[in-house]
């Protein structure tokens, strides 16, 4: 399976954005029971949960920061189509809420 790509530039710094992702309480607002396996401020966060893994990269870009996060779902076959929606949507909602009160596009 494909892996699933979200990317959006926000009008915020890269350590704005940072400080609203960084935490495993912070990223489960959105994605649930997730982990964070390894982090570079305020650049990558590597993460994982019982259906997917994923890493979510922030660059600094003109006025604002591309954010560009990238999961595969994980499990038997069979399971992972709901599991692809599933990340879809709630990594859909992690980017507009941290845009929701920036510029958007990407």
């Amino acid at each position: 399976m494909a892996p699933i790509e979200v990317e959006r530039t926000l009008v915020k710094s890269p350590p704005e954005l940072w400080e609203e992702i960084a935490t495993e309480d912070a990223l489960g607002r959105w994605l649930g029971d997730v982990r964070v396996e390894a982090a570079d401020p305020p650049g990558r966060i590597e993460w994982t949960r019982p259906d997917a893994a994923g890493v979510i990269e922030l660059e600094a870009s003109g006025w604002g920061t591309r954010v560009r996060v990238v999961a595969k779902a994980r499990g038997v076959p069979w399971e992972r189509g709901q599991a692809k929606r599933d990340i879809e949507s709630a990594l859909a909602e992690l980017l507009d809420a941290l845009g929701a009160s920036s510029l958007q596009a990407g």
